[in-house]
């Protein structure tokens, strides 16, 4: 027994030795981690880096600090973009790429701290592991980095505008009457998104390499063009026959293969795949002009009757027949025209409108022209004989003029140009502020003449003017009318239901001209009221102006003095239900001095 227990005592003091030894190991190593612990508190764990860069025992300021400026700016791998045989090289810099060292330290900083982080004990374990293989084997951070999202979009786009091809366009060209044709050919363009976020994954993580660029094929949108080419040859293989069937005859025209080339034009049309077909069509614009062109040659003018009247018998005489005219319509000889190449057709009739006279000769009984409407006088007796002579041959030129219902009456489209090949001489007429001796003096005794016999008439007066002066040759002022072609008219409309003849006679050996209008009298009476003068003014003195032309002593007077006024003519209608209608005609008159001419050395009057 005594032995027994002598040998157990030594064992259990070997054990209590081991667990003292063991307690105190474990006492060591909690203090070793809790002096640890303490010393890295706020600081990155040791042996923690970001490249070459070591952050271990430095605040998360100072990781932050040693990050931007060990790589700043950021010298990374460059990217190098591939298309075929050519490349492209991205460097960093040409992205705006940097570090964010703020972020990367934070990283950095986690290392060991997730159950800190995490307010979790049961991380503890991975933290000390993680501290542990910093300690010892060291743990690399990977940088954070970002770029300029725009410097990429610009570096991408000036590549691909290196690298896109258009496609080529199937096309038709006509050169003098030959018609060619161009192949098509597929394109390529950069597909810009697809590569930026090949680029983006690469700069995302720091690394280099090598990228193929996303390129897209582009085909062509003009695919058929044969059948638009053998339709302009087939156009092109033979000039074009227009006709025309009027009063002339049969007219023809050939429109040559060189004047048919140049109507024609392709136009695109897009088909249910997509892909857009080229047709032939025609320029239109082209077409009219030469159509109009042409009209020259068929056009013809429809020429009125002259025709005259015979108070006496009334009866009505031709003095020249009417003949009727003929026009192209151009619009629709231009349809006609695109119908028919569209259909291949060579030879096409154009359309011709036969153009009636607005006065025929075949339908006098149809005028209404029976009986006197109005008329109007006045006097030219003393008159030179230039003036006379000027007077007889604008009256002559209205001579059998008919005026249809409804339509105006021009004083100058029938007088005419107002010069000497048209048969007028010189005499006084006024010009400006003066009375000169012009072409034409006397023409507007007729106007005046024609007006009178409108007005009194009670047609509606659509232009009219005054003399600048009051004229010794038309009576009472206020009923004048002046005419200066092509400007200055004197114009009225036959607001009756019936032709108008208008009929001038001339008396020489009187002195008076009368315009007489025949037709149906319409059921209405005028009067006509006397001249109201208002605003009466003396002229200013007379003027003297020396003539070399003059001899000594000679005074010639040229223009004589008149008074200046305002006169007011009141022009009463009554109706056939007695409706009465006040027009007012209304003449200013300028005050006109009298001029004398005179030789040199000629004493003047006081």
């Amino acid at each position: 027994m005594s032995a027994s227990r002598r040998s157990v005592r030594p064992r259990w003091g070997i054990w209590l030795l081991i667990l003292l030894c063991v307690e105190l190991l474990a006492l060591a190593v909690v203090g070793g981690l809790a002096l640890y612990q303490a010393r890295y508190a706020g600081r990155v764990y040791e042996g923690v880096q970001v490249t070459s860069i070591q952050l271990g025992g430095l605040t998360l300021d100072e990781a932050t600090a040693a990050i931007h400026d060990g790589l700043t700016p950021y010298s990374g791998p460059a990217i190098t973009l591939r298309s075929e045989d050519r490349t492209w090289s991205l460097a960093p810099s040409d992205l705006g790429v940097a570090v964010d060292a703020q972020a990367t330290a934070a990283v950095a900083y986690a290392i060991g701290r997730r159950a800190v982080l995490d307010s979790s004990n049961r991380k503890l374990p991975a933290d000390l592991a993680a501290q542990w293989d910093a300690l010892g084997r060291g743990h690399a951070v990977r940088p954070i980095l970002h770029y300029d999202d725009n410097k990429l979009a610009y570096a991408l786009k000036r590549i691909g505008e290196e690298v896109d091809l258009p496609p080529t366009e199937a096309g038709l060209a006509i050169s003098g009457v030959d018609v060619r044709s161009t192949a098509g050919a597929p394109g390529r363009k950069v597909d810009l998104e697809a590569t930026r976020s090949l680029v983006a994954t690469l700069l995302r993580t720091g690394q280099g390499g090598t990228i193929d660029l996303v390129v897209r094929e582009r085909s062509p949108s003009v695919t058929s063009v044969q059948e638009a080419a053998d339709k302009a040859n087939v156009l092109l293989s033979q000039p074009l026959i227009l006709t025309t069937n009027g009063l002339g005859g049969l007219q023809r025209f050939a429109v040559d293969r060189a004047v048919l080339s140049s109507w024609l034009t392709f136009s695109t049309a897009r088909a249910a795949d997509g892909t857009i077909d080229l047709a032939v069509q025609h320029d239109r614009e082209r077409i009219l002009s030469y159509l109009q062109g042409i009209a020259a040659q068929i056009d013809r003018p429809a020429y009125d009757a002259a025709l005259d009247f015979d108070p006496e018998t009334e009866q009505i005489s031709v003095l020249k027949p009417s003949q009727p005219g003929q026009k192209l319509d151009v619009e629709a000889s231009a349809d006609a025209i695109e119908v028919a190449l569209a259909g291949e057709q060579r030879e096409i009739s154009l359309p011709v409108t036969i153009v009636s006279p607005k006065v025929d000769s075949d339908k006098i009984a149809e005028m209404g022209i029976v009986e006197l409407v109005s008329e109007g006088t006045t006097l030219f007796k003393g008159s030179a004989p230039e003036r006379v002579h000027n007077i007889a041959n604008a009256a002559g030129k209205f001579r059998g003029v008919v005026i249809p219902p409804g339509e105006e009456f021009s004083f100058n489209k029938h007088v005419g140009d107002v010069t000497t090949a048209n048969g007028f001489v010189d005499s006084l007429i006024i010009r400006g502020d003066r009375t000169e001796v012009g072409v034409g003096g006397g023409v507007c005794q007729v106007s005046t003449t024609a007006f009178r016999a409108a007005f009194l008439g009670g047609f509606p007066i659509v232009e009219r003017h005054t003399h600048a002066y009051v004229v010794s040759w038309y009576g009472k002022p206020g009923m004048d009318a002046t005419i200066y072609t092509p400007t200055v008219d004197f114009r009225f409309r036959n607001d009756t239901e019936h032709y108008l003849l208008v009929k001038p006679e001339v008396d020489t050996e009187k002195g008076t001209i009368t315009f007489y209008f025949y037709g149906t009298k319409p059921d209405r009476q005028v009067e006509v009221g006397d001249p109201t003068i208002t605003n009466q003014r003396k002229p200013d003195p007379p003027i003297y102006q020396e003539d070399p032309t003059l001899p000594a002593g000679k005074i010639k007077q040229v223009d004589w003095a008149k008074d200046g006024m305002d006169v007011t003519v009141v022009r009463r209608i009554r109706d056939a239900d007695g409706k009465t209608t006040e027009q007012k005609l209304v003449s200013k008159y300028h005050a006109w001095q009298a001029v004398y001419l005179y030789g040199p050395g000629t004493e003047l009057p006081d």
